[in-house]
């Protein structure tokens, strides 16, 4: 399965009440992300922006976004992706809405591209 169907399949996975794995999540960064070349992680923040700007719940914004911060780390660079630049004030605006944890997250994303 590819990153994209398996990042969807975690999500609904995830959505699921009660949510049958706590490590879900981790889980899948260890098994995807941690096994990609600079260039593919890179490859991969595009779609995954895309993603995230269709969350509405916290949580699993939260979740996407710290795949996001475990893409930029392991692209091993600080070019900030073009999807990302275009959809930054969205973001912004979509988690302005949610708790400190979820703005400090999406600071941290922004501080490694020095946004």
């Amino acid at each position: 399965m590819n990153f994209d169907k398996a990042l969807l399949r975690a999500i609904t996975e995830w959505n699921k009440d009660p949510i049958d794995d706590e490590w879900l999540f981790e889980k899948f960064r260890e098994q995807f992300i941690s096994r990609m070349t600079s260039a593919e992680a890179f490859g991969a923040i595009g779609p995954t922006v895309t993603v995230l700007c269709h969350q509405t719940d916290e949580s699993t914004a939260i979740e996407v976004l710290q795949t996001l911060i475990d893409l930029a780390r392991r692209s091993d660079t600080t070019e900030v992706p073009s999807d990302l630049a275009a959809q930054k004030q969205a973001i912004a605006r979509q988690f302005s809405v949610f708790g400190d944890y979820a703005q400090r997250t999406l600071e941290e994303l922004f501080r490694h591209y020095r946004l």
